[in-house]
């Protein structure tokens, strides 16, 4: 009878060697989203050094004056994934649909009152603009991240900004055809290029679509035109649409923002990494905020007289809340807004 001798073990290989000495399993999160970004290297596309497309990455990229030793340590705190966002948003999507056909069926929008009628025209079917603005500022943070981590982030940011555009869109058409002499689906065009209070927030977003460095963009984005936006076109329009009697979209926004929320989790959570990964980077994200306070300001009393309503706030109401929000949330991160 002949013994077999056992086969030997290769000692300090790591099943999940990519991720260094982790000390654990890592999530399926980190898995899936680990090291996945194509443009980190010394020649980020597979083209010669000198093709626009390296070159925009060195220069609005990897010339940034954000200091990472490693920026695959980040983490998204609510672990998005592909798949749990899609199914997350099915679930919102089918909330959403169930209301419109719940309302629909009861003829909500033929009661609907001449001010309501005129604070929808003014300030909710515009806002398609204002969420296209955002979807295409979150797919550029999204394209130059040095991260997978935190180009996730921004994906599904563009994703939920996507999502908007097309229930507002709806919204507007069903509005269209029950009203078709208030303008739905053709006045919107008018009030963002033309009407002097929606001039401040189409130019801060115009602005933050040539802020090309990254760091920039992202304050600008994430820290300014969108949590200003989001506050007075999600949280202080619901609050107006529901006290002008319009039910249905008051519980729209509220959904909406739960998309914002998630936004401002990552984004705190980012700024806290950046900070922890070196204190100078603080004085940077400052800098930039320093430089969008007087935009962001112009935004909010610009905002606060469209979504103004007799039977609701009044501008100046809507302006000090929103403002008071956006100061504590850079607050909550040590950074400071101007006040004028």
């Amino acid at each position: 009878m002949t013994s077999k001798t056992p086969r030997s073990r290769s000692r300090g290989l790591k099943t999940w060697s990519a991720f260094g000495n982790l000390g654990r399993r890592p999530t399926e999160y980190e898995v899936l989203t680990h090291n996945m970004n194509h443009t980190t290297g010394p020649v980020p596309l597979e083209m010669g050094p000198d093709v626009h497309g390296n070159v925009w990455l060195r220069e609005h990229r990897d010339s940034m004056k954000l200091t990472v030793a490693d920026w695959d340590s980040f983490r998204d705190p609510d672990t998005v994934t592909y798949g749990s966002y899609v199914a997350d948003q099915d679930d919102q999507e089918t909330y959403v649909e169930g209301l419109i056909a719940q309302f629909d069926g009861d003829g909500s929008d033929e009661t609907l009152s001449d001010e309501a009628l005129t604070l929808l025209v003014r300030a909710l079917t515009p806002t398609r603009y204002v969420a296209h603005s955002q979807q295409m500022l979150s797919a550029y943070v999204q394209q130059l991240a040095i991260s997978s981590y935190v180009a996730n982030c921004a994906a599904f940011q563009t994703a939920d900004q996507l999502r908007r555009v097309q229930l507002t869109a709806y919204r507007t058409t069903q509005l269209q055809l029950t009203h078709p002499e208030r303008g739905f689906g053709t006045a919107e065009k008018e009030f963002w290029t033309e009407r002097p209070d929606w001039q401040p927030i189409r130019a801060a977003f115009e602005w933050a679509l040539v802020e090309f460095d990254w760091d920039r963009a992202f304050v600008a984005t994430n820290l300014v035109t969108k949590a200003i936006a989001d506050q007075l076109f999600l949280v202080q329009l619901r609050r107006q649409t529901a006290r002008v009697g319009v039910r249905l979209d008051s519980l729209i926004l509220e959904n909406l923002w739960r998309d914002s929320l998630r936004s401002q989790r990552w984004s705190v959570a980012l700024v806290e990494f950046l900070v922890a990964a070196d204190p100078g980077n603080l004085d940077v994200l400052q800098g930039h905020v320093s430089e969008w306070s007087a935009r962001g300001n112009e935004m909010i009393e610009a905002g606060a007289r469209i979504v103004a309503s007799p039977s609701g706030a009044s501008a100046d109401e809507i302006a000090a809340a929103v403002r008071q929000d956006w100061h504590s949330f850079l607050d909550s991160v040590g950074l400071r807004a101007g006040t004028d």
